[in-house]
């Protein structure tokens, strides 16, 4: 229970941090497979070591950094670690950053390892391979020694020495992106003949808790590598335009297609693929429809607590409107952590609908064309990104309501153009797909006020009353010692946050599990200055 108590903690510690300012946590992921005596397994060749000038297998239950100094046997280990998705935005603060691992064996504090990281000076790092070596890739100038000279017990998480330096030359390079991926590496030096193994083992990817360890021979996600990233900015920039979801042949012609822009006409999708998008109202006393269009934008780089300081779509015009042509179009976002994309088989309107919405009153002459964007609607994106489960690189929905403004003489509605634009020869277009002109989300946003990483407090560690546990029914009981307020989450086995729930009174938390998995979870509670902790199994 010490060692999931201490895994907590840190995880605490981000939550607290994130407070103050922006964080990002990413852990080494699953890059293959591999069949070992009939049995597939996930690995990953983004962490890998090496041993002197030779690489080590990729795929290894565990991964050494530091100096072996037995005199018969004394080697240098190197290990590599890379982590995608790095949605850090180029110049951003880095306010403080570490790797956390959990050890693979115990140590005792003579056992000392100089290990020194340094970051691969490099835009957008690759996966490692065994024809070539680690310390071989090009080496940022910052460098930080991490001198490790503490007990170690066995499967416990430990933190490296803050890395913020490293990771801030990154991402300060002119060729960085944010979503990039970066490669951290440690490396181990020559310290002496020495009776002890001065080298730090980590649980990799593909780690086994060995039974002859104590282990219970099981793979552990949760004690995979991960990196934590907080930081601050002072203006971040996402421009995203809808992307390819599918490729469609027509005639011959094969050509990319999306899904993630959609339009219905009254209770009826139209047709996913197709060359604009229609929002709004046809007042035609022959033929009135109500027109809704749904758009969904993915890679949103956006972390949990971002301050939304301005946000709207960018069209550009499928056909030229008089400013009497006036629509009346609200929108809203779709009220889920991460949006999927549109299908012939459910209607946009009847995707659970954000409380933010925004009115556009479109009443201005529009050309064939040219680009328009919407009014504001910063308020939307703040309440996806505000919500729990949210996380940088999630995707964000749209959705454009048309409404009845009564019959008319003129066709209220206004058409963009969609991701399949073709620029009719008839309206005088060229004929030729023009993805500069597909819809784009643009958004600015910024940290909340930061104060010191240093001003961190991490509260007393209880154990958390649950009741049933191991739970056979869809609820679950969580007894805090106090009455008041409380956050109450429950994380998967990789760590990964599935849940919250917050009160505002009460020792007595129901909390509903209906939709969990069977497997094994981690509930925490936070109350005051108290933290609980539980493991609860779902049968």
């Amino acid at each position: 229970m010490k060692r999931l108590l201490h895994f907590f903690v840190f995880m605490l510690l981000a939550a607290t941090v994130n407070a103050q300012s922006l964080s990002i946590v990413r852990t080494i992921q699953k890059t293959g497979t591999i069949e070992d005596g009939g049995v597939t397994l996930d690995v990953s060749s983004d962490d890998a070591e090496q041993e002197n000038d030779a690489i080590d297998a990729l795929f290894d239950d565990d991964l050494d950094a530091g100096w072996e100094g037995a005199p018969e046997d004394q080697n240098i280990l190197t290990v590599g670690l890379r982590f995608r998705d790095m949605y850090i935005p180029q110049g951003a603060t880095i306010d403080s950053a570490y790797i956390l691992f959990h050890s693979h064996e115990g140590k005792s504090a003579d056992d000392v390892a100089r290990i020194t990281i340094v970051g691969e000076a490099t835009d957008n790092a690759q996966t490692f391979t065994e024809d070539a070596l680690i310390d071989a890739r090009p080496q940022t100038s910052s460098s930080v020694l991490w001198e490790v000279a503490e007990e170690w017990d066995i499967y416990a998480p430990y933190r490296t020495a803050d890395i913020s330096t490293v990771i801030q030359e990154i991402v300060d390079r002119g060729g960085w992106q944010s979503g990039n991926a970066l490669s951290l590496i440690l490396l181990g030096e020559n310290q002496g003949p020495s009776d002890f193994e001065n080298a730090r083992e980590f649980e990799s990817f593909e780690n086994i808790a060995d039974p002859e360890d104590g282990g219970d021979g099981q793979h552990h996600p949760e004690r995979v590598p991960m990196l934590f990233v907080y930081y601050s900015v002072n203006e971040g920039v996402v421009d995203i335009p809808i992307m390819a979801t599918d490729t469609i042949t027509d005639g011959g012609i094969t050509f990319a297609a999306s899904s993630d822009d959609a339009e219905q006409e009254n209770d009826e999708i139209d047709s996913l693929f197709d060359d604009d998008l229609d929002a709004g109202w046809e007042g035609a006393p022959e033929d009135q429809n109500i027109l809704t269009v749904g758009l969904r934008f993915r890679n949103i780089g956006i972390p949990q607590g971002a301050i939304v300081d301005s946000a709207y779509i960018l069209f550009h015009s499928h056909e030229g409107k008089s400013a009497d042509d006036v629509a009346r179009i609200t929108i809203v976002g779709e009220a889920t952590d991460n949006a999927q994309t549109f299908t012939e088989d459910a209607l946009i309107d009847a995707r659970p609908q954000t409380n933010a919405s925004v009115l556009w009153e479109v009443a201005e002459e529009w050309e064939i064309y040219e680009p328009y964007r919407t009014v504001d609607i910063s308020n939307i994106v703040q309440e996806v990104v505000d919500r729990d489960g949210w996380d940088a690189g999630n995707a964000i929905a749209f959705m454009l309501l048309g409404e009845n403004q009564g019959p008319s003489d003129f066709e209220n509605a206004r058409e963009f153009e969609s991701f399949e634009n073709i620029a009719d020869p008839a309206d005088g277009g060229d004929g030729q797909h023009h993805p500069e002109r597909v819809p784009r989300l643009v958004i600015k946003y910024s940290s909340p006020n930061a104060t010191s990483v240093n001003e961190i407090f991490v509260p007393a560690v209880k154990n958390l009353k649950l009741f049933p546990n191991p739970v056979n029914d869809d609820l679950v009981t969580a007894e805090l010692d106090t009455e008041g307020a409380s956050v109450i989450s429950v994380y998967n086995a990789n760590g990964q946050l599935v849940s919250t729930k917050r009160t505002a009174f009460g020792m007595r938390v129901e909390l509903n599990v209906s939709d969990l998995p069977k497997g094994l979870y981690f509930v925490q509670a936070r109350q005051g200055n108290e933290l609980y902790i539980q493991k609860l199994i779902r049968q």
